[in-house]
């Protein structure tokens, strides 16, 4: 009895400090509010001070108190054990002198109930406050989150609004509709011509619902803070960006730095804080936060692993737990082949992550996402940190997840003359967060060198020279030296590019079906649940994935073994320490000299 209080205190702590951290923004709140709780448990356990000496008006704290029910389940288990639940103990007749045992006798001091059903009302408490914080902690996890968006508003056409809130169907678990690529044609722009055509080189054989991504009129405003004295002032990091991206296609958003980051993680609803205005749309209707989530991917610019998994296990462990009940199994193991045979780590795929280079790690990064089987892929500067050879072959591998169908819009800083041109489109953002170009690269980037040296006073590109470097050096977001006045200061590109060509063939899209405008071809459907599997199968797949990850970590085994070692000393000191309660002498039955026992008359 007593092994298993002490397995149920351990639990209701262990909860306890699971459920403020959770609740907890972060760590220097969970810890000062955890040794409140503690000072409180052991203030109140009736322990240090009894329950007779708490006052009235605190003495709910008592019985609200776990530690305190352990206390007096275990005092009680050991005194009202036949050992010491006698009459006389220490030849001294408690019954006669008390009319209680020496168990009862002992408790009452103590202002301890001596009924031995306290003992099962301490497991149940205990049991119940377990579950109790384990409960809170699911719904904190569940429906809280630190980092939700505080005043991000997306603004949409008035019509629009009103015709969503008039759609009894629409609730919070809409999603835009994939149209299957084998039912409808897929949106694309040819380099030269500019015309509406079917990007031919996606692989039908794909299990992939292709998704259009836009982007209209997008403004992002953060808080500065002013000078001393002065208020925060409202600072526009994007001003009015319009674009889009396609299935099958491959576009860049390259600037001034942090500028296509920025951007990418407003359109991915990433971005906490601050006023987002504008619209994002998904095949032309209007994305909600769960269309998002459920249709896009986003690969971080840090590559974090369980080390201990293999490429294979990595990849179908996030295939089983983003996929769909409705997928078969063999459906997701194809989908794991696939993932492996697209960015070439088939022959790596049974080696363990652990001491991987870094260029596999960030091809197993691309993979990890790319089992959930989403039609639009995020990659946040996937060449950072990569020799040219390693860059190209990480972007050589985003060539063909682009050409399985997939929308990928990627961030960029000044890549190689070879990864610049696997890329279909570009948009280009200058400091401050303004369009200076926006449409298709060309074979080689020539569309857009013919863009920028059509502009005057624009240097020429020179022979074998780098079209990315030399576009940002032209923009003023390249690097330069010191005082070094550039020939294209005075230039407002962005002007420039609001009376181009490129920008009326972008305002022309405005109009199109399935990019900027709903079609009938689209139409958006509803999932009943927000996530793809059940809690049980995230539960199975998590405890498979920490005993795998233990088995084959030899510090974890190592540790585990004193784990395992500091267990049977504790229970083997509380056995010994129950066996002492048990044989121990009553203090009040040591005889006094000169007297037969305590409060005897002589």
């Amino acid at each position: 009895m007593l092994e298993l209080l002490l397995l149920l205190i351990l639990l209701v702590f262990l909860s306890l400090v699971f459920f403020l951290a959770a609740a907890s923004p972060n760590l220097s709140i969970a810890e000062p509010v955890a040794m409140v709780c503690v000072l409180f448990y052991v203030l109140f356990a009736g322990f240090i001070v009894s329950k007779n000496q708490i006052p009235d008006w605190l003495v709910w704290l008592y019985w609200l108190d776990p530690v305190a029910w352990t206390v007096r389940s275990v005092v009680v288990s050991q005194y009202r054990h036949p050992e010491l639940d006698v009459c006389v103990y220490g030849a001294f007749d408690y019954c006669a002198m008390y009319s209680q045992t020496m168990g009862e006798f002992s408790l009452g001091l103590f202002d301890v109930p001596s009924a031995k059903s306290w003992v099962r009302y301490g497991i149940i408490f205990l049991v119940l406050v377990f579950l109790g914080f384990t409960l809170l902690t699911y719904f904190v996890l569940e429906y809280y989150r630190f980092d939700r968006p505080e005043n991000v508003a997306l603004s949409v056409d008035p019509k629009a609004r009103k015709a969503k809130a008039n759609d009894p169907k629409d609730d919070a678990f809409s999603l835009v509709a994939s149209p299957c690529a084998s039912d409808v044609d897929i949106l694309g722009i040819d380099a030269r011509t500019e015309t509406v055509l079917r990007i031919d080189r996606i692989d039908r054989k794909k299990k992939v619902e292709p998704v259009t991504v836009a982007f209209k009129d997008l403004w992002y405003t953060v808080s500065a803070p002013g000078g001393p004295g002065q208020p925060a002032q409202a600072l526009d990091l994007l001003k009015g960006i319009t674009g889009y991206a396609l299935p099958g296609s491959i576009t860049a958003l390259m600037g001034s730095t942090g500028a296509g980051k920025t951007l990418m993680d407003v359109i991915a609803g990433r971005k906490t804080g601050g006023i987002i205005r504008g619209q994002i749309l998904l095949n032309g209707f209007e994305a909600s936060d769960l269309s998002v989530r459920r249709c896009t991917r986003y690969c971080e610019q840090t590559d974090i692993h369980s080390k201990a998994s293999t490429f294979r296990e990595a990849l179908t462990f996030s295939a089983f737990l983003r996929q769909g009940a409705d997928v078969s199994d063999s459906d997701k193991f194809d989908t794991v082949d696939e993932c492996l045979e697209l960015l070439d780590l088939d022959e790596i795929a049974d080696r363990m992550i652990r001491g991987s280079s870094m260029d596999k790690m960030k091809r197993l990064t691309i993979g990890v996402e790319m089992a959930a089987q989403p039609s639009v892929l995020f990659l946040d500067e996937p060449t950072s940190g990569l020799d040219a050879r390693s860059a190209k072959v990480i972007m050589d591998g985003v060539r063909k997840v682009a050409d399985s169908g997939r929308t990928v819009l990627c961030t960029i800083h000044q890549p190689s003359s070879d990864v610049f041109h696997l890329f279909d489109s570009l948009l280009l953002l200058k400091k401050g967060g303004e369009t200076v170009y926006f449409g298709e690269l060309g074979d080689e980037a020539s569309a857009m060198v013919d863009y920028f040296q059509s502009i005057p006073s624009v240097p020429r590109l020179k022979r074998g020279y780098n079209p990315a470097t030399w576009m940002l050096e032209v923009i003023g977001a390249g690097v330069a030296e010191r005082g070094e006045k550039q020939p294209t200061e005075d230039i407002n590109f962005v002007h420039v590019f609001d009376r181009s060509a490129s920008k009326v063939r972008l305002d022309f899209k405005l109009t199109e079906p399935g990019l900027f405008q709903p079609s009938e071809q689209y139409e958006p459907v509803t999932y009943g649940k927000k996530r793809a599997v059940r809690n049980m199968t995230q539960l199975r797949l998590l405890l498979h994935r920490f005993f795998i990850t233990y088995w084959r970590t030899p510090s974890k085994k190592i540790r585990g073994r004193h784990h395992f070692s500091a267990v049977n000393i504790a229970a083997a000191y509380a056995s010994l320490l129950t066996t002492r309660m048990r044989r121990a002498r009553n203090p009040w039955s040591q005889k006094c000299p000169g007297d037969d026992g305590p409060g005897r008359q002589a």
